[in-house]
Formats: structure tokens, sequence, C-alpha cells
């Protein structure tokens, strides 16, 4: 796969995380499913609370998160990468299709299981494109990079740093495009409102496919 399709396909797959990120917030209490940060620290409280039921119910989160990459390493490390991403994809639709049927007063960590074991195997997956380590899950250090691209091309006019904030610009227009269509779907349809990400599969998926005589050398 060139550079320029991997970053085609690494730009789609933002955009779904996206989705994901706005449709957790929305739909599940302000609990964003796509990182650990805010669920390992209220997991750290809800232990110093003593409040046992909510401390094991982050656990789980944890662990499907834990366990997400575990499998995506191991799936690295039995193939080729381009094996492990069609894995990503197909996992991130049967987690879509889990969502749909999760009711709305399921515990918002607990309804969010399968998009924390679906989003670490996607940021496994997709963390790398075109030369560059950069997530399609959530976008913190990829705005960080797009800003001293920003600065660095503005100070020095610097043609790798224009070529570096074009993709990590790419990057957060594209997440912020799914999280746009993700409150759209939402607010028309609620929880089932997780569906409308299943078209947004089908771009990386297709950008996967190998060119006529094209041969992946990883």
């Amino acid at each position: 796969m060139d550079a320029r399709q991997e970053t085609r396909t690494h730009h789609a797959m933002a955009v779904v995380g996206g989705f994901f990120g706005a449709y957790a917030l929305l739909t599940r209490d302000g609990t964003f499913g796509s990182s650990e940060t805010s669920n390992l620290i209220y997991l750290v409280v809800s232990g110093l609370d003593g409040t046992l039921d909510p401390a094991l119910t982050r656990l789980g989160g944890t662990a499907c998160y834990i366990a997400g990459i575990v499998f995506a390493v191991l799936l690295r490390r039995a193939g080729k990468l381009d094996r492990l991403r069609w894995g990503a994809i197909a996992i991130d639709l049967a987690a879509c299709l889990s969502l749909a049927w999760i009711p709305a007063e399921t515990d918002p960590i607990l309804a969010l299981y399968p998009m924390f074991f679906a989003t670490a195997v996607q940021w496994v997956a997709f963390s790398q494109a075109a030369g560059y380590n950069c997530a399609t899950i959530f976008s913190t250090n990829n705005l960080r990079q797009f800003t001293e691209g920003v600065t660095e091309y503005l100070c020095g006019h610097d043609p790798e740093q224009l070529r570096k904030l074009r993709f990590y610009g790419g990057t957060l227009l594209c997440f912020h495009l799914g999280a746009a269509w993700g409150w759209w779907c939402v607010t028309r349809w609620g929880i089932p409102g997780i569906y409308g990400c299943l078209p947004l599969l089908i771009p990386p998926a297709v950008f996967l496919v190998p060119k006529k005589g094209e041969v992946y050398l990883r």
C-alpha cells in the first residue's frame, strides 16, 4: 500500500473514530468509549470511595480495552498488517450491531464494553500511516501535532512540516466530520443511531483492497 492510499484509509477510519466518540458521549451520559483515561481515574476514585460495584464495572471496561489491544497485537504478529486492519473493520461492524441493542437504562460503562474492545483494536491497527504515528479514535495528540506542524511551517517553511500539518489536519477534520454525523444520527434515532456508522466502514474497506498488481509487503 502506497503512502497516499494508506493516508486515505487512515482518514476514513478517523471518520469512524469520530462517530464512535460522539455516539458514546451523547448516548451514555458523557462517557467517552474510545480511551481509558477518564475510566481509569474514576476506577481509582470508586476504589477510594469504597463503591465496589462501580469499581468492578469500570475494571471490566478496562479489561475489555486491554483485551482488544492484546488481541490486535497477537493478530499483527500472526500475519500481515492488512489482515489486522481488515479484522479491525470487522470488529467495528460487530460492535455497531451489538451497541444498537443495549438498552438505554444499562450502566453507561457496561453498555460500552463492545466499543472499548473495538476501538482498542482499531487503535493498534491504524496507529500509523504515511510515516506518522496518529490515532484514529481520539484527537488530543493529533491536535498537538497539527499545531506544531503549523507553527514550525510558519517559522521555517519546511516542506516536511507542511506535509505533517496536512496529514494531521486531515485526520482532525475527518474525525470531527464523523462526530458531526454521529450527532445527527443520535439526535434522530437515539441508541439505534449507531447503525449510521455502518456506511462509514465502506470507504476504508475499499481503500484496503490492493490495486491491480499490488502486493503488500507488511
